[in-house]
């Protein structure tokens, strides 16, 4: 019989693995290509520091009563204590000091440098990646430093500020460890998850999909022991530094998936979204394009709230404030409608990844020859995938318009970024779609640096009350429609 070749092992897997895969069309060196790659990431640095000069602190959530509670008695309070105290509270332990030694603003400073660390592992990550065509590159680039809800909600004094570098950082963390395979950077990967998990409960969708990827990249590379070590670092470390507040709420509660949806009447006002199956499957969007922010003709529907809140301050929640102004909110309705072309993109790049992985499966028995791109990608959508998921779970289950918001997707914005790529590379091979999705992205673009220039100028001719943490202004009737 013929012997079976053996895969190479530890770092020269991975040249052998790059080698599988095949380069995408048109992803030979640029000059302009690669400085404009490094335009778009300084500007996206000026611009963070130009929204966090002109910024208000918080959003319409709390935190600031969970760092101060740390800061005075360096204990964590329990999910019934405060509004924002059901969160874990890694976080929180962070920032304490910093509002002891510089109070608010060092806070957001913080937030600030969080911000720039995420764009940094965002590019370098892009540029890593050898699968990812370079026009596209620049593209998924400009979208992740010029996004205005990924911006201002990597620079609040909240906790999605950490999160979503966590979840930079893991992404980053899983293609190190496809590199060389070591324990070591297994054992990352695994404190990278244990720091999410103790930021936010969302990095709890991260976990299946990360064990899939250990057993996937270390199947055949590595013996059955080495796998199972592998598997074991990544679970084990991760459950150590992340059970803490789960562990807490179930001893206090319990359940260990205690939230403030569970205290207080602050929900009976949001109450209730769910109509039947429209609400799952309503996407009209002239209702978004019609009331830009947040309305009783949109409230009812989740894919327009994910949608409109993913895109744009579709909620008030922020010193920003031209979604309520007339006639700036109708930057809200273009940037609806441009952005409608790069969601179409991100869903046929998420189907061609969910068609891989079904073609992956027995009886197709092509399991022996994955490669590194397919184990990535395969990860980056079941993660997505499943925080999109939890997203419509927890809203159909409280039955709350505000848990339907697009943000809470961020942690895993690196796939979002996947899923953009896998689309811009399906409809390369023709001359006009590529220039139809060229236009949509620059029209987007376009709009929200538009925003960013409003918003800006409304700062500074009648600025804000920087403290404030209620910025919805009026109630939303929830029987009408």
């Amino acid at each position: 019989m013929k012997r079976k070749k053996q895969r190479p092992r530890n770092a020269s897997r991975k040249f052998a693995q790059r080698a599988q895969t095949p380069e995408p069309l048109g992803n030979e060196a640029s000059p302009t290509l690669h400085y404009a790659f490094f335009t778009i990431l300084a500007s996206g640095m000026f611009i963070r520091l130009l929204v966090f000069a002109y910024l208000g602190y918080f959003n319409n959530d709390n935190h600031l009563a969970v760092i101060d509670y740390v800061s005075r008695h360096w204990l964590a309070p329990h999910a019934g204590q405060l509004n924002q105290a059901y969160h874990p509270p890694l976080y929180y332990f962070i920032a304490a000091p910093f509002l002891r030694l510089g109070n608010l603003p060092a806070v957001q400073g913080l937030s600030l440098l969080l911000s720039m660390t995420t764009l940094t592992m965002i590019a370098v990550l892009l540029r890593q990646l050898p699968w990812i065509n370079e026009q596209a590159r620049v593209w998924c680039l400009a979208l992740a430093a010029f996004h205005p809800q990924f911006v201002m909600f990597s620079l609040f004094i909240s906790n999605d500020t950490l999160a979503i570098l966590l979840g930079a950082l893991i992404f980053y963390q899983c293609w190190r460890a496809q590199a060389v395979p070591s324990l070591s950077r297994f054992v990352f990967l695994g404190i990278f998850l244990g720091l999410g998990l103790l930021t936010k409960a969302v990095f709890l969708v991260f976990v299946l999909p990360l064990l899939i990827f250990v057993w996937l990249t270390c199947r055949h590379a590595l013996t059955s022991r080495e796998r199972f070590a592998r598997l074991a670092a990544v679970f084990g470390v991760a459950t150590v530094l992340g059970c803490y507040k789960y562990l807490e709420n179930f001893l206090l509660f319990g359940s260990p998936f205690t939230s403030n949806l569970d205290f207080g009447s602050w929900t009976a006002g949001q109450k209730p979204t769910w109509t039947g199956a429209a609400s799952l499957l309503d996407f009209n969007l002239l209702k978004l394009m019609y009331d830009p922010a947040i309305s009783a003709s949109t409230v009812h529907s989740y894919p327009l709230m994910i949608y409109g809140s993913f895109w744009y301050a579709l909620i008030p929640e922020s010193t920003f404030y031209s979604n309520l102004v007339t006639p700036f909110h109708r930057l809200g309705s273009a940037i609806y409608l441009a952005a409608l072309g790069p969601t179409i993109l991100m869903a046929i790049g998420a189907s061609r990844m969910a068609v891989a992985g079904m073609r992956a499966l027995p009886p197709h028995r092509i399991l022996q020859n994955l490669s590194d791109r397919f184990i990535f990608e395969l990860t980056a959508l079941l993660i997505l995938v499943s925080n999109l998921f939890l997203i419509i779970a927890v809203g159909w289950s409280s039955d709350v318009w505000s848990v339907f918001q697009g943000r809470l997707l961020f942690p895993s914005y690196f796939a979002v970024l996947l899923t953009l790529h896998a689309g811009l590379e399906w409809i390369e091979s023709s001359r006009f779609t590529a220039k139809l999705a060229s236009c949509f992205l620059a029209a987007l673009l376009l709009l929200f640096l538009a925003y960013f220039i409003v918003e800006f100028w409304l700062s500074s001719v009648h600025p804000r009350n920087p403290l404030s943490m209620d910025h919805m202004p009026y109630k939303i009737e929830m029987n009408k429609r």
